[in-house]
């Protein structure tokens, strides 16, 4: 996929506001009559309530990041078999199955290793095994209808966010540290002034 132009949104409005935000630049890009259109997010729920109401009806298809994929999993593998490279030959197969478009066969082994572990009681600590393998499952199933990477690839779709992570780091290294302390107002101003500096269309 070779870019061809970056238009940068920030802004500390809440999702539901910033999913109108990014409507519009769809609009005005005119996105919408692109033949191939994708939205690429991690699995967090509000990424895809504004996919669903703004670009599904256009459609976008919906990509789940694959880093983010490969993290959980990895995390997982981890908690299953043991850190290093005792996790690796089960992180490799499930990475093999994510890559492969076999959603039902890596759904299978991640529910495999929960059962062996057993249910997390309630407020077990974040990175408790039973935990991180519970949560990779959720992850999985909740968004493996975005996980049809060789369709993706087929098509020449990404398959990555890394592009927007990039951006995200500019952002935040402009309004974010120990030394910086904003009101509303202004942090809203500086994300707006600095994500038109990260844009690429004048």
């Amino acid at each position: 996929v070779r870019p061809l132009v970056r238009t940068v949104l920030a802004s500390m409005a809440d999702s539901e506001t910033f999913g109108w935000q990014v409507a519009a630049e769809v609009q005005r890009r005119r996105l919408g009559e692109a033949r191939r259109k994708a939205c690429v997010c991690d699995g967090q729920k509000w990424n895809w309530t504004i996919f669903a109401l703004h670009l599904l009806p256009l459609g976008f298809i919906g990509i789940l990041d694959f880093i983010h994929l490969a993290v959980h999993l990895y995390a997982a593998a981890s908690a299953a078999a043991g850190k290093g490279a005792q996790a690796w030959p089960l992180y490799e197969q499930w990475l093999r199955w994510a890559w492969s478009g076999e959603v039902g066969s890596l759904l299978k082994g991640l529910k495999h290793q929960a059962a062996l572990r057993g249910e997390p009681p309630a407020g077990v600590k974040e990175d408790d095994p039973r935990k991180v393998v519970a949560d990779a499952v959720g992850y999985v199933r909740n968004n493996r209808d975005k996980m049809n990477y060789p369709e993706y690839r087929r098509q020449g779709l990404p398959i990555s966010s890394a592009a927007v992570e990039s951006v995200i780091k500019q952002l935040n290294r402009r309004v974010k540290g120990r030394e910086k302390f904003w009101l509303r107002g202004g942090v809203e101003a500086v994300l707006q002034a600095r994500a038109a500096h990260l844009s690429q269309d004048g």
